[in-house]
């Protein structure tokens, strides 16, 4: 910065590289420069920002600091952003809005189906969409502009300038007017450049009322009062309009093109808002439909086990999974699908359902082996699927290699976001290994069911045509033996059931 400040200053003092067209067009600036309605503020002769320039900087920061101070908290700013889209809404937006609240839907939940809330819920979420139209959205967009706007001037670093003239200059302090002398403008042409960035977007015709209300009602008061702002920002237009400050870096630079950085920001904060309302509403709807999705399993469940112990997973758990949830990670996806996977696979396919298979495949006399094998082939693919569903456990253990890491990864992941790839990484591997294990298993119990099925439709026939010795297998059951197909077969299909409420 020193460097080209003083490249700047010995350019200035000496006049070289001026062409003849660039000392012809700085005539000309000089010239509108002593013509211009803000003439004052630079001394063409001398090359100096004129006292006037810096007392008119001066009563600016005095007007705008307690916008300053607003700025700094970002508490008010936040009611700031949400009172700049609520001045947007309307009565019926309102009414709506009251309708997707949650203590209104909670509400509705003890006397309406979920089905029926569920489609109250979107209903008003398109009603919404309708109600908060284009023109709303563009007018939160501009008003928060807007607030932007007068955010970046009021945080111009008026304090900078004025410690050019005072470096014991104090922010904030406007008991005693600091006295301006002269100075010599190529020592400031940053901080010009800068004002006119910052207010090259502050235009008398923008609804500036409307912004000032809202900041009062988050401040209590006025921080500005609305006709003393217009006639400021009026006043500052004029400088623009007049170009002065832009005259005069040029001239003080002999660069007659220089032009300051122009910025511009836009706002979606209309259509950040519609996007979260709209969150919400589907957000309820999943609560409904988990509460479903619960409500059904914990039937089928009651249906499917006689053990209320149906903890068989230690590290591949629910429970664990919260650990990942609160730092925003991904979860053990199919924790309690393969928790009741084995379960089931413990209390009923290596007790009951071998058992039973055995007398049907092994002792029955088919007239199809094909059936048969089949059978056999998915008996035995449901079986095997029991070693895995350990082998995800142990590694998942904090011994285990993947355990391991990933407790070695959550304990840096504060200090280290990047982990939070590489634990996502090892969590999405897992779940797959979990989700192709309980299909797989499903798929062997589907087609173990579906030939379960057929079975006790051809006992029942007076001439069975599958098997020909039903007789005989009776006497090898425990229990009466198409009550008992029967009873296997509905716990099949209900833990197929189960399996597809899991993996949804």
């Amino acid at each position: 910065m020193a460097e080209d400040l003083m490249d700047k200053v010995f350019s200035f003092f000496s006049g070289e590289n001026l062409t003849d067209d660039k000392q012809n067009m700085l005539k000309g600036i000089a010239k509108e420069l002593g013509n211009s309605k803000f003439a004052k503020f630079f001394r063409v002769r001398t090359e100096e920002a004129d006292p006037s320039f810096s007392s008119f900087l001066f009563s600016i920061y005095k007007t705008v600091y307690p916008i300053k101070e607003f700025y700094k908290d970002s508490k008010k700013q936040g009611q700031l952003k949400a009172l700049v889209v609520e001045s947007c809404l309307d009565d019926n937006i309102r009414e709506t809005l009251k309708r997707l609240d949650y203590a209104v839907l909670d509400e509705k939940a003890k006397t309406m189906s979920g089905e029926d809330l569920i489609v109250s819920i979107q209903k008003d979420m398109d009603l919404l969409v309708t109600q908060f139209d284009i023109t709303k959205i563009v007018t939160a967009n501009r008003r928060y502009e807007l607030a932007g706007i007068l955010g970046r001037f009021a945080y111009y670093d008026f304090a900078g300038f004025f410690k050019k003239f005072d470096p014991h200059f104090a922010d904030g302090s406007f008991i005693i007017e600091p006295r301006f002398p002269a100075i010599k403008t190529i020592l400031i042409v940053d901080q010009i450049a800068d004002f006119l960035t910052v207010t090259q977007n502050l235009r008398p015709e923008d609804d500036w009322a409307s912004l000032l209300k809202l900041l009062k009602v988050c401040e209590g008061h006025d921080l500005i009062e609305v006709g003393q702002f217009n006639n400021l920002i009026k006043t500052i237009r004029e400088l623009h309009t007049s170009k002065i400050l832009e005259l005069m870096i040029q001239y003080t630079l002999r660069n007659p093109v220089w032009q300051y950085k122009n910025s511009s920001h836009k706002e979606t904060i209309g259509e950040d808002w519609l996007d979260h309302k709209k969150a919400e509403g589907l957000a309820y709807i999943a609560k409904i439909n988990n509460a479903k999705k619960n409500s059904q399993i914990r039937a089928l469940t009651t249906q499917i086990f006689e053990s209320a112990d149906l903890v068989r997973l230690e590290n591949y758990t629910v429970q664990l999974s919260d650990n990942f949830r609160k730092k925003n990670l991904d979860s053990f996806l199919y924790a309690e699908g393969l928790n009741y996977l084995k379960a089931f696979l413990d209390d009923f396919t290596e007790t009951e359902l071998k058992e039973l298979c055995d007398i049907l495949i092994i002792r029955g006399q088919w007239t199809n082996n094909q059936m048969s094998r089949e059978m056999s082939e998915s008996l035995h693919q449901v079986t095997e699927s029991l070693q895995p569903i350990v082998d995800i456990d142990t590694v998942m253990s904090e011994d285990g290699q993947d355990g391991g890491r990933l407790r070695s990864s959550m304990m840096r992941i504060d200090r280290d976001p990047t982990q939070a790839r590489y634990i996502n990484s090892i969590l999405g591997r897992i779940n797959s290994e979990a989700l192709e294990i309980i299909n797989e298993a499903a798929q062997a119990l589907i087609i173990i069911g579906k030939h379960l099925k057929t079975l006790i439709e051809d006992e029942k026939k007076k001439h069975p045509e599958l098997l020909v010795n039903w007789k005989e297998l009776k006497m090898y059951s425990k229990e009466d033996l198409d009550v008992r197909m029967v009873a296997d077969y509905k716990k099949l299909n209900y833990f197929i059931q189960l399996m597809r409420l899991c993996t949804q």
